[in-house]
């Protein structure tokens, strides 16, 4: 595993909403159902246009998207294209260094030693289960070591955790010139799974294994709503799952839109034309992005 390839992953992978991988069987219900495309969006004013589009962030090397003209035509427009971060800072060596200083417990420490015996256990059955030796997960903060159990779980799938929406558009928008900026910094994103794990050591853990336990159902589901541009299922199943813990949605959504909107308010005030690609359920429901820029008087479509 290379140091590019885990800093990208674990990046991704660590903030849980729809950065799953789920197999053929998915694809197959969303060709059964006859896809629409993945929910995008289009704000016009006098001075300038926003696309949106809900990204996977994670695929299955069966789902296709990148035939879709919609997400084309935005790229091709768009003289600046928006992601949650900018993957290509994780190349750098000294952000690098900074996410394995953040990703490793201080002073030595060890899951066996912050974890409950309880969830300690299962966190080496479940490891077991990927193939994973425990002793590479134990200096790991919890944050780190759940989307390690999750990369696991896709790799022993046979999935690609460096391909996804957000990695190949980032990928295009490079090659085609354009400038590409994150909504939010990568300490910023660390800040969030960080205070997680200092709250509650066994969390993350415990809610992960839970996940990879119900993941079948749930992310079929998830996949499926995606593709066909479903936003309120994709909504209620997000829901569903982060309001198990009390806080989760408020902590990984709406306090994390509430950040993006002015410095997309911003460039909409700026003038030019500009592509948004976020995870899906930043764009869906009462407190989504898309909510709040209407809040603000602007006139948001369905693209």
């Amino acid at each position: 595993m290379t140091h590019r390839w885990t800093t990208r992953a674990f990046l991704l992978i660590g903030l849980l909403i729809a950065t799953s991988w789920t197999g053929g069987a998915a694809a197959a219900q969303v060709a059964a159902a006859g896809a629409q495309g993945p929910a995008m969006w289009t704000l016009r004013t006098d001075k300038a246009t926003v696309y949106f589009l809900g990204s996977f962030h994670i695929l299955p090397p069966s789902v296709t998207w990148r035939d879709d003209t919609r997400i084309h035509r935005a790229l091709a427009v768009a003289s600046t294209v928006l992601f949650e971060v900018d993957l290509d800072d994780m190349d750098k060596p000294e952000v690098a260094a900074k996410i394995v200083r953040r990703a490793t417990l201080p002073d030595g420490g060890t899951l066996s030693k912050v974890l409950t015996p309880e969830t300690y256990g299962a966190l080496t059955l479940t490891a077991g289960k990927f193939g994973m030796d425990i002793a590479r997960l134990e200096p790991m903060q919890p944050w780190l070591a759940a989307s390690g159990l999750l990369v696991g779980y896709m790799v022993s799938k046979g999935a690609d955790p460096s391909s996804g929406v957000d990695s190949e558009l980032t990928r295009d928008a490079r090659a085609a010139g354009k400038q590409v900026i994150g909504l939010e910094t990568i300490d910023e994103q660390l800040d969030v799974l960080d205070s997680l794990s200092k709250e509650d050591p066994d969390l993350m853990i415990t809610d992960m294994i839970r996940f990879l336990d119900e993941s079948t159902g749930l992310l079929s589901k998830i996949l499926t709503a995606w593709q066909t541009g479903d936003e309120s299922v994709i909504d209620q199943l997000i829901r569903e799952d982060l309001d198990k813990h009390e806080g989760s949605y408020d902590r990984f959504i709406t306090h994390r839109n509430a950040a993006w909107v002015p410095r997309i308010d911003a460039l909409i005030k700026q003038g030019g034309t500009y592509f948004v690609v976020v995870g899906a359920g930043h764009l869906v429901g009462d407190k989504s992005v898309i909510a709040l820029l209407r809040a603000k008087g602007y006139r948001v479509e369905r693209y």
